[in-house]
């Protein structure tokens, strides 16, 4: 779907009857948070999740040899002369070691000279950085750059980026009962009484952003996360298409509940706890549909076998505990 194919209402009173809910998207930067200021400012407005992951060491080593870049003019006889040094990806390739050249490029009126200064090499079995391959001899303070790299790569490690706000943000957005947007990019739909809650993960990015350390080398601005929502108008129309991205959705969803029970009948790790708790998700399912059928004023049975063969694979679960215990005793 388009954006344009939404019908907003400009309107103050949340309450107007010709709401249907709020349409929501938002999209962003490259993300390098201190989880510990994450989880601050989720307290402070009661935010109600946290950050419990960090980035990898790779992650990490991508990102703050990433951000080495030095820009240094030398005035000669024949003018001024310009370079750049930065970091980049060469061919050397291994299992336990990840490389990226220390290059400084001299610029050109025709073509622009590049020379190898070091290797900077992250060691994944320790997670330490090494310098190699250092130029034997260099007017640049190759250490200094060095250093620099190993500064960031130590913060970084105490940081999360985009896949943990992307998760937190689609876990809150579920707790709203919104489904995604089958369009590119993050769009959802949340009905109108749980619309209220999206202000709150408005303010939760916007605080956020501030807190961002990764920076661009073209200086786009990396302390702003576009978030947006607006109202839907309750009409025909639109409740025909919110009904078909309701069915794409929950289908994507009962999907991948499928494949988990499928993996845990194929591990045999089967316990009445485990049993519960997918009656629990599955009861969530199911009331999620009730609720989205008042919303859209129309029955979804159009998922109704999905269900069907959910409720079978909760039964084998069930079946695979009463086996098990029927074993238990007879051993």
């Amino acid at each position: 779907m388009k954006t344009e194919e939404f019908m907003a209402i400009h309107t103050n009173n949340a309450e107007n009857e010709e709401i249907m809910g709020k349409y929501m998207y938002f999209s962003l930067p490259r993300l390098i948070l201190k989880t510990e200021r994450v989880n601050e400012i989720c307290a402070q407005i009661g935010f109600p999740l946290t950050a419990k992951e960090s980035i990898t060491p790779t992650d990490a080593f991508k990102s703050a040899t990433g951000e080495i870049h030095d820009k240094i003019e030398e005035d000669t006889l024949n003018g001024k002369i310009v370079y750049k040094i930065y970091c980049r990806d060469n061919m050397r390739v291994e299992n336990d070691r990840i490389s990226r050249e220390l290059v400084e490029e001299r610029l050109g009126k025709n073509s622009n000279r590049y020379k190898k200064l070091a290797n900077i090499v992250l060691d994944k079995n320790t997670g330490m950085l090494k310098l190699e391959d250092v130029i034997d001899y260099s007017e640049r303070d190759i250490q200094k750059y060095f250093d620099e790299a190993e500064m960031r790569y130590s913060l970084y490690l105490q940081c999360i980026g985009n896949r943990t706000i992307e998760t937190m943000a689609q876990k809150y957005i579920a707790s709203l009962h919104g489904i995604a947007i089958s369009a590119k990019g993050y769009h959802y739909f949340v009905p109108k009484e749980y619309m209220h809650g999206v202000n709150l993960l408005e303010d939760f990015m916007e605080l956020i952003a501030k807190e961002n350390l990764f920076t661009y080398s073209d200086r786009r601005d990396s302390k702003y996360i576009s978030i947006n929502s607006m109202y839907v108008a309750d009409d025909e129309k639109q409740r025909s298409k919110m009904a078909h991205e309701f069915y794409i959705d929950m289908g994507k969803e009962i999907e991948e509940y499928q494949r988990r029970i499928t993996r845990i009948l194929q591990n045999g790790s089967v316990s009445q706890r485990v049993l519960d708790r997918w009656d629990l998700k599955i009861q969530a399912l199911q009331n999620k549909k009730h609720e989205y059928e008042t919303v859209l004023k129309q029955k979804l049975n159009g998922i109704d076998e999905d269900f069907t063969m959910l409720k079978d694979m909760r039964d084998q679960l069930n079946y695979s505990i009463k086996q098990s215990q029927l074993f238990g005793i007879a051993a």
